[in-house]
């Protein structure tokens, strides 16, 4: 039997008394060994017990990153129920249509985003679990916490509600922790492989998978972590956060450095005073670090592994990067990945051991990744086509109707594979090399063009901050593309914008330059931190 067919929760305790008396979490000022969250998490398991949740019921978890969100998450594995992961941000209507497609029994919410609909959730029945950031804080501490605003909470009614302060005071007694590792455990929400937005429904082994594979990539492979840190700012609802950052760094002794809400100034303020040593997110967190002044430094030794997944990292963001890192003495390159909610997060990187310019790795641990065309026939190496995965860490299926669909799998060669919605290629040394969403290639002239191209070129060009490519209607070619520029502050935008036409003219094909322009102080984004296209 694989050491990854077993719950999240006991994956969790395999090395508990090695680790029991180290730091398991630091959130604000606070430290929280494993040994505190082990207890925390019993006291959360009996009082779901106490509150009727049973083997399989659905429990939903609207939290940012705080420790309740950890515990809440942990006590739900450990009982068989299933973690219903949900944006605290969402507009209540569609936090409530999660809640009822999934039979939600339970919502453990935030405090200063539940009090706008507290009352609405009450009258539809809703049962409420409410989590404060200062629920860890003592009453001199909490008393001067600022860092989520001064707000009364005129709807939160303790009466109609359970306050998370009083669910972990619950006396504990004996459960049997469940050790299913092929049922659903979590449910996670995201666009799909397809233009339709879907709920993924993922096993324990799915997420046990992903840290046996990320732990392996590390230089010091699966030692435990005690006395390092790692930095979480990937959210836990993000199949990402919630398989790297959470799941493998816990299981692994390390520190995990929890931060509630994406802030470039904060995260350098963890690099400069924690011992942080691994750190993972999307493209736009690692730009928004490299263009603060305080990224540089000598604290930047101390890391050890750097990983980007979630979307194409431009090559101006890593190069940045990694010379930061190398002039102040440290040896940690920032190693582009490749992942799908699907997937339970990441299933390719480049390493130490095996990179290759221009691609995002080989698959990790038993993952296979081929390239098919639109007719299901497998390609040779090199050629280009929809990328296709098979691996342990493969969802059991979308959630339809309450049901799990098979809607994107097909069988070839005896094995389960998905469609990613992905262009790219695999050359002959297995090596992925993403091109670009499929359902984001343009046709300019008849011709199959990938903005993504055109993104590259023009985020190298000095002066540019950031930048989109997407197609716009053109009277007489149908569809021409179309560069949104974020200069850098401070920049002359006419002559910024002189050569980026210069770079595209040398450098593109006819289809693939950009007809037209505009500079944008800021981009819109989605709930993962990407930019969202659709709204530009």
């Amino acid at each position: 039997m694989s050491i990854t067919e077993t719950s999240m929760y006991k994956y969790l305790m395999l090395n508990y008394n090695e680790k029991k008396d180290a730091v398991a979490m630091s959130f604000l000022h606070k430290k929280f060994t494993y040994g505190f969250l082990s207890d925390e998490i019993d006291r959360i398991a009996c009082f779901l017990k106490n509150q009727g949740i049973e083997k399989g019921d659905r429990v939903t978890i609207a939290l940012p990153n705080i420790p309740s969100a950890v515990s809440s998450f942990y006590a739900v594995n450990k009982i068989g129920a299933v973690a219903n992961m949900v944006h605290p941000l969402v507009p209540y209507e569609l936090l409530a249509e999660y809640m009822k497609d999934t039979g939600s029994k339970l919502l453990f919410a935030f405090d200063t985003l539940l009090d706008g609909y507290f009352d609405r959730l009450i009258e539809d029945g809703f049962r409420v679990v409410v989590c404060k950031a200062n629920d860890y804080l003592g009453a001199f501490e909490s008393f001067f916490y600022t860092a989520f605003g001064k707000k009364r909470y005129r709807q939160i009614d303790d009466i109609r509600c359970v306050k998370f302060a009083d669910a972990r005071g619950t006396e504990v007694y004996h459960v049997d922790a469940d050790e299913s590792f092929d049922d659903v455990s979590v449910i996670m929400h995201s666009s799909g492989t397809t233009e339709k937005s879907k709920s993924a429904a993922l096993t324990n082994k799915n997420f046990n998978t992903i840290a046996e594979n990320t732990i392996d990539i590390l230089p010091w492979k699966k030692k435990l972590g005690i006395g390092m840190a790692g930095l979480t700012v990937l959210p836990m609802f993000h199949a990402f956060g919630l398989g790297v950052c959470i799941h493998t760094y816990l299981s692994y002794g390390y520190d995990n450095v929890l931060i509630p809400k994406y802030s470039p100034k904060l995260i350098i303020k963890k690099l400069r005073r924690k011992n942080i040593a691994v750190i993972a997110g999307v493209p736009t967190m690692f730009a928004g670090m490299v263009a603060q002044k305080g990224f540089d430094g000598r604290h930047l030794r101390k890391l050890r592994f750097a990983f980007c997944g979630g979307d194409k990292l431009s090559a101006k963001v890593k190069t940045k990067f990694d010379y930061t890192v190398s002039k102040n003495g440290g040896e940690c390159p920032l190693d582009e990945g490749y992942g799908l909610t699907e997937a339970a997060g990441v299933f390719s990187v480049n390493t130490r051991a095996a990179s290759r310019e221009g691609s995002v790795g080989k698959a990790l641990g038993d993952a296979e990744i081929h390239v098919f065309d639109e007719n299901g026939n497998k390609l040779p190496p090199d050629s280009q086509g929809e990328l296709c995965l098979s691996t342990d860490a493969l969802m059991k299926g979308y959630i339809n109707g309450g049901k799990i669909s098979s809607d994107g799998f097909f069988e070839y060669g005896g094995k389960r594979y998905v469609r990613t919605g992905d262009w790219g290629s695999v050359d002959a040394d297995g090596f992925i090399y993403f091109k670009q969403r499929i359902k984001r290639m343009e046709k300019v002239s008849g011709v199959n063009v990938f903005p993504a191209e055109a993104e590259n070129v023009i985020s190298a060009v000095g002066g540019v901050r950031a930048c989109c490519v997407k197609g716009v209607p053109d009277n007489r070619k149908g569809t021409v593309l179309k560069a949104f520029v974020q200069a850098e502050e401070g920049a002359d935008t006419d002559k910024l914008l002189a050569a980026i036409k210069a770079e595209c003219a040398e450098k593109l094909d006819k289809w693939t330059n950009p007809k037209y322009y505009e500079f944008i102080d800021r981009f819109p984004v989605t709930k993962f931190g990407k930019i969202d296209y659709n709204k530009l």
